[in-house]
């Protein structure tokens, strides 16, 4: 596999070359694209996430494929296709696998988290943002009485956004921890 890096300055002066250009008359010309199909591509993308490692290092991407696939355990179910600048979409047979995935990521490969959000109708490689990320975290060291779901809430105020408290902890018969999903912004130290 062959990787291409770009270094920042050759890419913003080619940026500007671009933008400078001017187009003729002929190559003003617009162009009808007819949504052939439309319906059942946009059905097949809205079961997809799209995914990032975030790293400014390489890393060996077909390693990487594997290791997600033998952890979600989705066989031919997952199809993984690389989209440019290191951006990847997960498609999914089921809405049910694809919420599973959600619901149970970040995954990590080589110390790199892989960032996921929910594919988007008119989203492009170079539109897509990774801004947060849910994360399940586990709060230790609470008094008996405040391992509760009201305070797994007021705890989120603190960290990020809540998605979720998990409830399972509070029907079984060990109560060692809280354990809530939280939607962690990624510009900023954990």
């Amino acid at each position: 596999m062959k990787t291409t890096y770009i270094d920042r300055t050759m890419e913003s002066e080619v940026l500007e070359r671009i933008q400078s250009m001017k187009l003729t008359m002929d190559e003003d010309e617009v162009m009808a694209i007819w949504p052939v199909r439309r319906d059942k591509i946009l059905e097949e993308f809205s079961l997809s996430l799209i995914g990032c490692f975030l790293t400014s290092k390489s890393i060996n991407f077909r390693a990487a494929k594997n290791l997600i696939r033998s952890m979600w355990k989705l066989g031919d179910d997952l199809r993984i296709v690389e989209m440019g600048d290191g951006i990847f979409q997960f498609k999914f047979s089921l809405e049910s696998q694809l919420a599973w995935v959600w619901n149970n990521s970040p995954l990590c490969f080589d110390n790199h988290l892989l960032a996921l959000r929910r594919w988007e109708k008119g989203m492009t490689v170079r539109s897509v943002t990774f801004t947060h990320q849910p994360f399940w975290i586990q709060v230790w060291g609470l008094p008996f009485d405040l391992i509760t779901e009201e305070v797994g809430r007021d705890i989120d105020n603190g960290i990020g956004k809540l998605v979720e408290v998990d409830c399972k902890t509070f029907q079984t018969e060990q109560s060692r921890f809280l354990r809530i999903r939280v939607e962690v912004p990624l510009d900023k130290p954990l």
